[in-house]
């Protein structure tokens, strides 16, 4: 690459794009939302969080996400917002085999453990202040409040809210 294009934002996106559909970095992305869930998280519930994470719109939301945040009034209760949940159910299907190599490297680097019962434990928190970079602790930032927002809820009603089944 030459150095002016190194300078331009386009090579930045590029370099942001590779890192950002990394697996290992996938793994935080998972990671950060099982920290945020807080407790014990059904498996099967993370198959949604790189199919929000990675959608601008989503991610966008949950980056201005607080605690007394629901994923109601994020997501359903304005009609533009609900915009970004649009194509949910087919970045789903997109990200499955993703997700799976995401928890894979998270449970062999130690970060988090499947239990027998099929819920998955959190080993180590990962913490969104702890990142430098703005892009990368957005990601982080905001899939750890998906999860605190998840873990308010019951799972079949994030799904029905969602409009998403795991087929």
């Amino acid at each position: 690459m030459e150095r002016s294009e190194e300078m331009t934002s386009e090579g930045y996106v590029d370099h942001i794009q590779n890192i950002s559909l990394n697996p290992f970095f996938q793994s935080r992305v998972i990671h950060a939302f099982i920290t945020g869930y807080g407790k014990q998280v059904p498996y099967h519930l993370i198959y949604i969080v790189l199919p929000i994470i990675y959608y601008r719109p989503s991610r966008k939301l949950l980056i201005t996400a607080q605690s007394r945040s629901s994923l109601r009034s994020l997501f359903v209760d304005d009609v533009d917002q609900a915009a970004a949940l649009g194509g949910l159910q087919e970045r789903v299907f997109y990200f499955y085999t993703s997700t799976n190599q995401a928890f894979i490297i998270a449970t062999n680097e130690g970060r988090v453990r499947l239990n027998t019962d099929g819920f998955i434990q959190l080993s180590q928190s990962i913490d969104y202040k702890d990142f430098l970079n703005k892009n990368v602790k957005d990601f982080i930032r905001a899939s750890h409040y998906l999860g605190l927002l998840c873990s308010k809820m019951e799972v079949s009603n994030i799904y029905r809210l969602l409009g998403v089944t795991l087929a």
